[in-house]
């Protein structure tokens, strides 16, 4: 009897152990592969890489620095718009602090002017697609009423969202000090912004016509800085036809930065590239270094499945977890094999 009972549980445990060990080798496999032990984004400081219907990281690098976002900001801006007029109607005026040098700095299009009655739909499209300064902080001060107000509530917002790591100075992205963000904040704003499906139509357009207004005669076109999903000869790539947002950015301290979204085979992943490089392409142009990283990030997402995601939170929860469930599993059989062994040396010596 004592060898019979020895011997089912003994293989009892044998199994558990054996399911613990696979799934354990299983989940390590996929998530130590190759490129997790490189560099995948080498012309940035900080970059990850995120799906976002199995809540999963898949690359990351710096993914908590904080660094100055430049006018990926205005996707801060833009979520404020967007939960009080999330259809985009009526229109506003533009406030004549809006288009201060202080806040604007230098506009290279013909720009909005003080005064100015322009609708919120062309505003925030204007904003978004060749990333107007004067578009965002007329946005400020029609929903904030002064800056301050505004900047108190894109940090309230940030802070609700759960962004442990971020913290905002302006509505455009023009400043360094005290002004940031992280890759791992950003992907947490830009999931939020793409909820609106006006925010989506504004960020996978290429361009956007300014009308004739109260203040101007003629309309002008202003065109995307999104090489990722409107590439030239320098970005070229299998995934600019999958990409659907969201914001470049770029200022002297903060470098190159994109905050990308694609979607494909049924898997939302987003970038997020911070502080990156630039070298010279030809003898008039430059090759941004986020964008040769986010490309490279979306390379990574070749053949992965929502399976093989899942797998690294063991259906649901934490791949640790998983193993450690299973893991006490075996330590229970253990303890289950010395007990039942105890009882039956016990009642063999009383017989």
């Amino acid at each position: 009897m004592e060898n019979k009972v020895f011997s089912k549980l003994k293989k009892i445990f044998l199994s558990l152990l054996l399911v613990a060990m696979i799934f354990s080798c299983t989940v390590q496999a996929f998530a130590s592969d190759e490129y997790r032990d490189t560099d995948q984004a080498p012309h940035s400081k900080a970059a990850i890489l995120y799906e976002a219907t199995t809540d999963t990281v898949l690359y990351e690098k710096n993914a908590d620095m904080e660094l100055p976002p430049a006018s990926m900001t205005k996707v801060m801006t833009a979520i404020l718009v967007l939960e009080q007029n999330p259809e985009l109607s009526g229109t506003l005026t533009v406030s004549k602090d809006a288009v201060r040098h202080y806040y604007c700095s230098s506009m290279g299009y013909p720009h909005l002017k003080a005064g100015e009655v322009i609708s919120y739909k062309d505003c925030m499209a204007y904003m978004l697609i060749p990333s107007a300064n004067e578009a965002a902080t007329s946005f400020a001060f029609e929903i904030g009423g002064d800056m301050n107000t505004f900047l108190q509530m894109m940090n309230d917002k940030a802070k609700e969202l759960g962004c442990k790591n971020t913290h905002f100075q302006d509505p455009v992205g023009l400043s360094s000090s005290d002004h940031y963000t992280t890759p791992r904040d950003m992907v947490k704003m830009c999931q939020y912004a793409m909820s609106f499906d006006s925010f989506r139509e504004a960020v996978s357009a290429d361009s956007v016509t300014v009308p004739v207004s109260n203040m101007r005669d003629e309309s002008y076109e202003c065109y995307t800085t999104n090489y990722v999903k409107f590439p030239d000869d320098r970005y070229e790539s299998p995934y600019s036809g999958y990409v659907t947002g969201v914001k470049t950015g770029w200022t002297p301290a903060a470098g190159w930065c994109f905050s990308g979204c694609m979607e494909k085979d049924g898997l939302v992943w987003y970038s997020v590239v911070m502080g990156g490089d630039e070298e010279w392409y030809d003898e008039e142009r430059i090759i941004q270094g986020d964008f040769r990283d986010t490309i490279n990030l979306y390379s990574l997402t070749e053949g992965v499945t929502a399976e093989q995601l899942k797998a690294m939170h063991g259906a649901g929860i934490p791949a640790w977890l998983a193993v450690a469930l299973v893991a006490a599993a075996a330590v229970l059989a253990v303890l289950a094999i010395v007990l039942i062994a105890r009882a039956v040396n016990k009642g063999s010596k009383s017989v």
